[in-house]
C-alpha cells in the first residue's frame, strides 16, 4: 500500500477522521460522519433504509467545510470534465444510483424525498421541549441565527415544523404525544399497539425472502486440541476492537490492557496461575502478556483481545500460538 500510494502522482483522500493513508494524501477532503450527511444503508436483512442528518456543523463553526463525500467526488468530476455540478440533492443521487443499478431501483422509496411535508410543514428534529438552542452558540454570538436549511430531506433543524401523531409520517424523528411518556407514545404512531407504523414500516425490502433456504451441508470437524499449541480465538471488547473507539480520547479509560485469556483447565495444564506472565507465539510475533483465567473457553484455545493499543495486529483467525510461562509481563511484542 505504501509504495502504491507512493508511485502515485495525485493522492486524494476523502475521509472524516485522520488516518496513515491521510498523511500521504495531496489533496485530503473532509467528509461527512453518518451524523452529518444523508444516505441509504442496506441490512443484512435487505431492506433499504434512509439515515438523516442530525446537524449542520458548519451552523456551530463557519470554518468547518464539511460535506458529504458525493458532493466532493461529484463537484471534482464536475471541474475535471468542466461540467456544471447536476447533483445539489440526496434526491438526485439516490435517483441516479437506483437508475443505474436495477438491483437497488427500490432505495427510491425507503423515504420520503426532500418535498415531503405534513400540512405544508417539514417535520421538526427538534421536539417542542427542546431548549438552550440560542446557548449552543452564545459562545460565538448572543445572537441567534436563522436554523440551518436542509435542502435534502423533508426535516427541519428546529423545533419548528410538524410532530405529533395525528397525521401519518414515515419520518418520525422522536415519539411524542400528548399525555403520554415518550415510550408509551409510540402506540400512537402505530396501527396497533406493539404494531406497525400507521405511515408504513421504515425502508423497503430491495428483494423477497427465500421460500426454500439452503441449510449448510459443508460442516467443519468438531475442534480437536494440539498438545504442541493452542488455537488462537479473538476475543472482541466494545471500546478498543476497532479503530474509532481505540484511538478516541474519551473512551481510552474504557480500554482494557492487553492479556491473554484461558481456561481454567488449559492453565491447569501449562502450570499458570490468574496474572501470570506467557509469552505467546503466534506465526513468529511473540507477545509477552499477563494471563486470565476464565471459564468461557474452551480447553486447548487462548483468547486474544483484537485491536488494542501496544498490541501488534495480525491474523489470528485460524491460528495457532505456541505459550510458555515467562518471568513478567509486559504488554506489547
Amino acid at each position: 500500500m505504501d509504495a502504491a500510494l507512493a508511485a502515485a502522482t495525485t493522492v486524494v483522500v476523502v475521509d472524516h477522521q485522520h488516518t496513515a493513508t491521510s498523511d500521504k494524501a495531496h489533496w485530503l477532503l473532509s467528509a461527512a460522519t453518518f451524523a452529518e450527511g444523508d444516505g441509504t444503508l442496506v441490512s443484512q436483512e435487505g431492506r433499504a433504509q434512509r439515515f438523516f442528518q442530525v446537524y449542520d456543523p458548519s451552523y456551530y463553526d463557519a470554518a468547518v467545510l464539511v460535506k458529504e463525500s458525493w458532493r466532493w467526488l461529484h463537484a471534482l468530476r464536475s471541474t475535471i470534465l468542466d461540467q456544471d455540478v447536476s447533483w445539489t440533492q440526496l434526491d438526485e443521487v439516490t435517483g441516479a444510483t437506483a437508475a443505474t443499478f436495477p438491483v437497488l431501483a427500490g432505495i427510491v422509496d425507503a423515504a420520503p424525498g426532500a418535498g415531503f411535508r405534513v400540512k405544508g410543514l417539514k417535520v421538526a428534529r427538534e421536539p417542542r421541549r427542546y431548549s438552550g438552542r440560542t446557548a449552543m452558540r452564545a459562545n460565538i454570538s448572543v445572537h441567534e441565527p436563522r436554523a440551518p436549511q436542509d435542502i435534502d430531506s423533508g426535516l427541519a433543524f428546529s423545533m419548528e415544523g410538524y410532530s405529533g401523531p395525528n397525521e401519518d409520517s414515515r419520518l418520525v424523528p422522536f415519539a411524542w404525544a400528548p399525555g403520554w411518556n415518550s415510550p408509551q407514545s409510540w402506540n400512537k404512531f402505530q396501527d396497533e399497539v406493539g404494531g406497525h407504523l400507521r405511515a408504513g414500516d421504515q425502508g423497503v425490502r430491495l428483494f423477497s425472502g427465500i421460500t426454500d433456504p439452503a441449510w449448510f451441508s459443508d460442516v467443519p470437524a468438531a475442534f480437536g486440541a494440539r498438545g504442541d499449541a493452542l488455537r488462537v480465538l479473538p476475543l472482541y471488547h466494545l471500546f478498543g476492537s476497532e479503530e474509532m473507539s481505540a484511538r478516541a480520547p474519551v473512551t481510552e479509560s474504557r480500554l482494557p490492557a492487553p492479556y491473554a485469556a484461558v481456561s481454567a483447565a488449559t492453565a491447569a495444564s501449562l502450570g499458570l496461575a490468574d496474572g501470570d506472565a506467557v509469552a505467546v507465539d503466534v506465526d513468529g510475533t511473540v507477545l509477552s502478556l499477563p494471563v486470565q483465567i476464565g471459564g468461557q473457553l474452551p480447553a486447548g484455545t487462548i483468547g486474544l483481545p483484537v485491536g488494542l493499543p501496544g498490541q501488534p495486529r495480525f491474523a489470528i483467525h485460524n491460528a495457532w500460538a505456541a505459550v510458555g510461562k515467562t518471568a513478567a509481563a509486559v504488554t506489547g511484542v
